[in-house]
């Protein structure tokens, strides 16, 4: 096809995970002439290796920790038993169901996206190759996500492990399985599968699991996961992997030493065998086939950069989600709706900022804004504060019988700076105390919030309550001749 005489699209969108589908559901809503690209299935990441199939697993896996959990709630309902096979069908349903409907590429043809499948390569400034197809367009949305990162570990690659890619690939469930990452995704799968009859090891190179969470709040989660039999080893690197037989693969780390205050106490070397290595260990952008250099975009070790807009060093050319640097599921598909809006509306639109996450363990670990070490560092010259609630205490808590639950807030200068909550419900809670974060609103006036009882949430409402009330106190006590003293 003659570029020359084809006519332009308004916009080409090169990737159809979440950030990608959004992004040609809202231009066509909005009436631009847009055509879609992908090399693979779409749906992307979320759909195929990330969170569909892994939160499938853990629904799983929580009800089969409910039923074993339910005597302390007066329930008796004797062994339970984990069908794998079931389990592992249960996902690809899941999985199916979601393709053929939400993000079924017919649905977007009848939306009026224009639908291109086969790798693509950038070409001029407002080019793109697809085959023997040439595509211009005035506007490009790059959403090509990102793979998984495999760690220069001598003989790692060559023994062949899984990632969160490949993972649901097996035939069936795992029955022995050994976790190289303590980020996200390897605690989650850690607990979910052991939960469900899978003997885990987890080796991480860090003193705890979850080094981007608030400190005591990972140490929960490891205490629970080790209550639930998953084997833990801390503070080690990763130093050779090998394929020692059929079936089997080594892992060998290297540890501290036994003694650390002895000058002449020498590291340990502790190999591991499985079946089964799991590499959770990041993530790596997808850019490299598309020659970005070639159309003057610049690009970090995390992705494309980008700028508020989501535009590149090229500002005809945008890049939302994984590729960009922004990869959790919701940040990307809302970047790809603001890209789009952006480019109908030139200015109007913005990438996200201060987005929560959740880390999917039982209980949930929700994320909103800084930790206490992150503002510590940020502000170095403000005041600081933490401030903590035991939620196993909290009505909601003990008449669900909690074993574990904690409510953080952490303010600069009085005003919330993040909101960390490990408990039942805590993905759901998180989203709305975002808001509080994003506005940095004062803690006291969060005391005005009016949480549903009895729900965990309350304890949040409650430790702001206590600062309006050492509030009213200082008042009072500056204040000489005030009603009732």
């Amino acid at each position: 096809m003659d570029m020359a005489r084809s006519r332009p699209y308004n916009v080409a969108i090169i990737g159809l995970g979440s950030a990608g589908l959004t992004a040609a559901r809202t231009a066509a809503a909005l009436g631009l002439r847009v055509v879609a690209v992908d090399r693979g299935k779409a749906g992307g990441d979320s759909l195929w290796t990330g969170c569909i199939p892994s939160k499938s697993l853990v629904a799983s896996a929580r009800a089969a920790s409910a039923a074993r959990n339910a005597g302390r709630l007066g329930i008796t309902v004797g062994e339970v038993t984990v069908d794998r096979a079931q389990v592992w069908k249960r996902i690809r349903e899941v999985q199916d169901s979601i393709a053929s409907t939400d993000d079924n590429l017919e649905h977007f043809r009848e939306l009026g996206v224009d639908i291109r499948q086969g790798p693509a390569t950038l070409v001029g400034m407002r080019g793109i190759r697809v085959g023997d197809e040439l595509i211009r367009a005035h506007r490009i949305v790059i959403a090509t996500g990102s793979r998984p990162r495999i760690p220069e570990v001598e003989g790692l690659a060559a023994a062949d492990p899984l990632t969160p890619d490949t993972l649901w690939q097996l035939p069936e469930q795992p029955e022995d399985l050994l976790i190289l990452g303590a980020g996200p995704t390897g605690v989650e799968l850690a607990q979910a599968f052991s939960q469900l009859g899978t003997k885990v090891t987890l080796i991480h190179r860090y003193e705890r699991i979850l080094p981007a969470e608030d400190p005591i709040l990972a140490d929960l989660v490891e205490e629970r996961l080790k209550a639930d039999g998953v084997e833990i080893v801390g503070s080690a690197t990763a130093i050779e992997a090998a394929l020692i037989e059929r079936g089997t693969r080594r892992l060998t780390v290297e540890l501290p030493p036994e003694d650390p205050t002895d000058p002449e106490s020498e590291k340990v070397e502790r190999s591991f065998e499985s079946p089964h290595l799991l590499v959770c260990c990041g993530r790596h952008p997808n850019f490299e086939a598309l020659d970005i250099e070639g159309s003057g975009i610049d690009h970090g070790d995390d992705g494309i950069l980008t700028d508020e807009r989501s535009r590149t060093s090229a500002r005809h050319v945008y890049a939302v989600g994984d590729v960009a640097g922004r990869g959790h599921t919701h940040t990307a598909s809302y970047d790809g709706g603001q890209a789009i809006r952006d480019i109908a509306i030139p200015g109007a639109g913005r990438r996200a900022a201060g987005v929560p996450w959740v880390v999917f363990t039982e209980p949930e670990l929700g994320h909103a804004g800084l930790t206490f070490a992150e503002a510590l560092a940020r502000y170095p010259r403000r005041r600081v504060q933490r401030f903590e609630r035991d939620l196993t205490l909290s009505h909601k808590g003990r008449t669900d019988a909690d074993q574990v639950g904690r409510a953080v807030v952490v303010t600069v200068n009085g005003r919330v700076a993040g909101i960390h909550i490990l408990g039942y419900g805590a993905g759901e809670a998180i989203g709305g105390f975002q808001r509080d974060v994003a506005t940095r609103v004062r803690l006291r006036r969060m005391s005005r919030n009016i949480e549903a009882y009895p729900t965990r949430s309350v304890e949040v409402q409650r430790i702001a309550a206590d600062t309006e009330l050492d509030f009213v106190r200082r008042v009072r006590s500056w204040v000489p001749r005030m009603p009732g003293r």
